[in-house]
């Protein structure tokens, strides 16, 4: 038995249930296992391949007893469907799945019983695959391959309906996706593996908080497939994760100092760690991460629209507006090249342009919100506020963490007389985003259109000590502050919000408007 109190293994057609166990394994904290004690191999070291964990192996077809406790070790985790499938049972139901599902969870060595995510204590998982991918290396494929198929199943369908480029961000899709990459991995490390670093470049453009449980799969897989390549790229990414923290840098460069990537998974990763490098305000380095990108896949319409969009930060529209163009040549119908097209015009005042090219981005991908966001501001631009104020509604139904829409949406509320709106979409923004000097410049917009000058000033200056750099702040300060009656103050602040942009063509006629000191 595989217990005391516990009943018989199922059978299968043709199979006996001899028992795995002939030893008995002590496990931490005292647990009790029985499973098959190492035997001695010819180099003299131990392993799992004791004659009667072999006895317990029926033939192809029939699996019974302990060569099911076999099969169930090869998943991670199991559940009855996975069962079914670690084993091989054949369609027709013949074979007794639910039954076998029961007595896995009667066996000692199982923890989280009938969680879902069932699992054998790792002391006793590690010489169960030992045996396995020794004993028949087409047997062990294969049972990996049956399962990666199972989990693409799984992924595809918790992937629909999901924007491909947030997938990674999605749990269910991601744990499937990972399951499928460890068994592609054990069954055929070398050849799975660039896949598996591809997958590790998308994690880290979506969800790269989540690129240490990517590593340990790739550790994981290391050690039960025996593979030393695996091993190493396993240590060496849950070492660059753990001494550079959440930011995905460390990991990428990594990625790019090796030989398994091709040339566009290697302009993918410059593109994702360029993005990286833009958030942290590294702008020079993210351009040069561009330009790589681009020199080493001229057909990259992703590198050509990201150097476009830190071009254009630096004011350098033009170019942008070039890169652009050889991204759309590259991808006609890509939306991302097109809504970017629109912003840039958008920045450069070319309100109509903007206007059209924002409508064809939105006709290519409705279910993108950023072009609507775009889009509202240009019409709040244009005086269209009831218009605008759709576009940010839809924009921000569409995604409800949205928060540069909602502070935007914020000044549309104001422009319509909607204090209390305008407050409470700062106040969301604020929690999605904290800390942000654009959400107190904002809020201190709301309070000067109100009348409220003095509380305008203290929501400037709180934006101001996020930012010091933050012209717009310095010009609309200098607003209330003349309101308040304090005009060399609010000569002040138009003088250094010039000092800071001396292109700010608003601070300039206010300035001329108050006159000398």
């Amino acid at each position: 038995s595989a217990g005391a109190g516990s009943r018989h293994p199922p059978r299968g057609r043709g199979g006996g249930g001899e028992p795995v166990v002939r030893g008995v394994l002590r496990l931490p904290g005292g647990l009790r296992s029985r499973v098959p004690p190492p035997a001695p191999t010819p180099g003299g070291g131990g392993g799992a391949t004791a004659p009667a964990v072999e006895r317990s192996l029926p033939g192809e077809g029939a699996p019974a007893g302990g060569a099911a406790a076999l099969a169930c070790a090869v998943p991670r985790r199991f559940d009855e469907d996975l069962v079914a499938v670690a084993v091989a049972a054949p369609e027709d139901g013949s074979y007794p799945v639910p039954e076998l599902y029961g007595w896995l969870h009667e066996l000692p060595f199982v923890a989280e019983r009938h969680s879902g995510h069932s699992r054998y204590h790792a002391v006793v998982r590690a010489p169960m695959l030992r045996l396995q991918r020794t004993g028949s290396p087409r047997r062990w494929k294969a049972a990996h391959d049956r399962l990666a198929d199972a989990f693409v199943a799984r992924r595809d369908a918790a992937g629909e309906g999901i924007d491909p480029e947030r997938l990674w961000a999605e749990q269910p899709w991601r744990r499937a996706a990972l399951e499928v990459l460890y068994h592609r991995l054990c069954a055929r490390p070398r050849a799975a593996l660039p896949e598996a670093l591809r997958a590790g470049i998308s994690l880290c453009e979506q969800r790269p908080s989540r690129t240490r449980h990517w590593a340990r799969i790739i550790a994981e897989a290391g050690e039960d497939a025996d593979s030393a390549l695996l091993r190493e790229w396993g240590r060496d990414l849950l070492a660059a994760i753990t001494d550079h923290g959440p930011r995905p840098t460390a990991v990428l460069g990594l990625l790019l100092t090796r030989a398994e990537l091709t040339d566009r998974d290697r302009a993918a990763a410059l593109v994702v760690r360029a993005w990286d490098r833009f958030r942290a305000g590294e702008l020079d380095a993210a351009l040069s991460d561009h330009g790589r990108a681009v020199a080493v896949d001229p057909r990259s319409e992703r590198a050509h629209q990201g150097r476009a969009v830190i071009l254009r930060s630096l004011g350098r529209y033009e170019e942008a507006l070039a890169d652009l163009d050889r991204a759309e040549e590259i991808a006609p119908a890509w939306a991302w090249a097109v809504r970017e097209r629109g912003e840039t015009y958008r920045r450069m005042g070319r309100l109509e342009e903007a206007l059209a090219v924002l409508d064809r981005a939105h006709a290519l991908d409705p279910s993108d919100a950023v072009p609507l966001g775009s889009r509202g501001l240009v019409r709040h631009g244009l005086g269209r506020h009831e218009d605008a104020l759709d576009d940010f509604d839809r924009a921000i139904a569409l995604w409800p963490e949205y928060a540069w829409a909602l502070v935007r949406r914020a000044r549309v509320r104001t422009a319509l007389g909607d204090p209390v709106g305008a407050l409470a979409d700062l106040d969301r923004a604020e929690e999605l985003a904290p800390g942000r000097p654009g959400t107190e410049g904002e809020r201190g917009e709301v309070y000067r259109a109100a009348g409220r000058h003095e509380e305008a000033v203290a929501c400037y200056d709180r934006a101001l000590a996020l930012d010091p750099g933050y012209a717009w702040a310095h010009g609309s300060r200098a607003l209330a502050l003349e309101a308040l009656d304090r005009p060399a103050e609010a000569r002040a602040d138009l003088d250094r919000a010039l000092e800071l942009d001396p292109g700010y063509a608003w601070a300039r006629e206010q300035r001329e408007r108050l006159g000398p000191l």
